[in-house]
């Protein structure tokens, strides 16, 4: 049988379509298969990937390249557990102080606080030539000043006791201002005990625990920041009870005497509060006389 020849007597006779016609029935014919296409061929469009697949890489779009603003989800919690950042923050604080440059026969007032409840107080001479005063454990004395390299000390019974000494000012006005200058000052130990993290925490807690103007104890700070070994304790407390951000680092003196220095800051103000060892700063300030208090 002639297929043709049945089809040419179902149809009748057919000319050819024009160009046009044959360009658009074209078109028509490509869209109405692609849209008949099955879904599950599209799947090549994303490199084969499995629907789990498909689903994670939808989500990562949706965190990487967020539609419309970012939604803020709020301030980073304080990194607490990081100690240079502790050290650099109460540097900062430090930095925003007034700038007060005590007079060389003014004094630094300190009052300390044991766990027990008591209290000490100090006057300490500002440029260490001048006698100061301190009541300890309920008992007073005197400090006696340094003066042309001697040191004239009443005890008990009315003796007097003449001493070698050099002076130790309670306020530094003259110390480096930049963190590298303040970590070789440091390093200059004055206890002879040699180039120790021990002599170093020493250091520290001297200065500290004096006067010193704001670049200069921002700088101190920012030096211990540099000092290996570092820790921050969030459960620490001052020899009140008070909870504060203790920084520690293990160090060993000459004689291979384990020791680990320890640096109290409040953890609003990130003021010094003390070592953990010889009680909590509760008060201190510069005053015109000894017995005085700011």
């Amino acid at each position: 049988m002639d297929e043709m020849q049945l089809l040419r007597d179902f149809a009748g006779p057919a000319g050819l379509p024009a160009n046009g016609d044959l360009a658009r029935k074209r078109a028509e014919l490509i869209a109405a298969t692609t849209a008949r296409q099955p879904a599950r061929r599209r799947h090549v469009l994303w490199g084969g990937l499995t629907a789990t697949g498909l689903a994670a890489a939808a989500a990562a779009v949706v965190v990487l390249t967020p539609a419309g603003p970012a939604v803020s989800p709020g301030p980073e919690p304080r990194p607490a557990t990081d100690p240079v950042w502790i050290m650099h923050t109460a540097a900062a604080k430090a930095r925003a102080l007034p700038d007060v440059e005590p007079r060389p026969d003014q004094f630094l007032y300190t009052r300390t606080r044991l766990a027990d409840g008591r209290e000490n107080e100090f006057w300490a001479s500002a440029d260490g030539t001048h006698d100061g005063f301190q009541v300890l454990f309920g008992h007073e004395s005197e400090i006696a000043g340094c003066r042309d390299g001697k040191r004239v000390q009443q005890e008990g019974q009315g003796r007097t006791v003449t001493r070698q000494c050099t002076p130790h000012p309670a306020a530094h006005p003259e110390l480096p201002t930049d963190a590298d200058a303040m970590l070789a000052y440091l390093h200059k130990s004055t206890y002879g005990e040699g180039d120790t993290l021990h002599d170093l925490g020493r250091e520290v807690v001297d200065l500290a625990e004096g006067y010193l103007r704001p670049a200069a104890r921002a700088a101190l700070y920012e030096a211990v920041a540099k000092v290996p070994g570092l820790v921050a304790r969030t459960d620490a407390k001052d020899a009140t009870g008070r909870a504060v951000l203790g920084i520690t680092w293990n160090s060993t003196t000459e004689h291979g005497i384990g020791n680990q220095d320890e640096f109290l800051f409040d953890p609003v103000t990130f003021a010094y509060v003390g070592n953990g060892t010889t009680g909590a700063v509760v008060s201190q300030g510069i005053v015109d006389a000894v017995r005085q208090r700011p």
